[in-house]
């Protein structure tokens, strides 16, 4: 091991390397279920409450957040 592999002690210490990776899965997995949710419902006839949009809305946060954390990072 080369004395180069360490970083000095007078850096900052590095950020986690997947930060923000939680936030995209919980979002695309929030925004996917809903969609999948509101076509099997329509193609079966069901009816659309406006409750189906709240998990809508979390995931897009979620996704939102989750670019920012992740693009602020650097």
């Amino acid at each position: 091991m080369s004395w180069t592999d360490r970083p000095p002690s007078w850096l900052p210490p590095l950020p986690p390397p997947n930060r923000g990776r939680a936030l995209l899965i919980i979002g695309w997995l929030l925004v996917g279920s809903t969609f999948i949710y509101i076509i099997v419902m329509s193609y079966v006839g069901g009816t659309h409450s406006l409750l189906t949009l709240v998990p809508l809305l979390i995931g897009l946060l979620c996704l939102s957040f989750g670019v920012i954390r992740r693009n602020g990072s650097r």
